[in-house]
């Protein structure tokens, strides 16, 4: 029963942090804030050494450190750049690329589809709760990318893949 908590708690604030940033562009710290705190419980219960959690902690610095560069230069909206290394703590070293493609893709179609949205569909046609981010900025919810891409990686991370399996889910 723990390892579907975790599992449930990991994915509601992935999501929370989704929808939030689709219906304000905004990211609350205090998400990527849990995350951080979380992580060592979820990475015990999945039997990693503490050595192994400073490796996750360590890929999530690195990601800040970069995601601090993209945010300086406009790439990243600041609950953008905290919330993707929070969620690499939990994919760590071993799904960090896996993260970071599907994010990728995710991201990308997500811009096609709020481009086209913002040329397309009249802004009377939005539904309100997207009006913040299809119509009013220029910006991209990203916080859709980083939860997909968390999704889609979250079996080949060590401390997800192991509450996968030992939920249940997993092969």
């Amino acid at each position: 029963m723990f390892p579907e908590i975790i599992l449930g708690v990991f994915l509601a604030g992935v999501v929370f942090a989704a929808i939030h940033d689709i219906s304000t562009m905004t990211i609350p710290n205090w998400v990527s804030l849990a995350f951080l705190i979380a992580f060592p419980i979820a990475a015990l219960s999945a039997d990693l050494t503490w050595a192994q959690i400073g490796w996750h902690y360590l890929a999530g610095l690195i990601a800040l450190v970069i995601c601090i560069g993209l945010f300086s230069v406009g790439v990243f909206g600041g609950g953008d750049a905290k919330l993707l290394p929070a969620v690499l703590v939990w994919m760590g070293p071993a799904a960090w690329l896996p993260y970071i493609f599907g994010l990728a893709v995710i991201g990308g179609c997500l811009a096609l589809i709020v481009i086209l949205a913002r040329r397309l569909v009249p802004q009377t046609a939005i539904p309100g709760f997207l009006q913040r981010s299809v119509v009013e900025g220029p910006g991209i919810p990203y916080a859709v990318a980083i939860a997909g891409g968390a999704v889609w990686a979250a079996p080949q991370s060590q401390v997800l893949g192991q509450l996968i399996r030992a939920a249940g889910f997993g092969h």
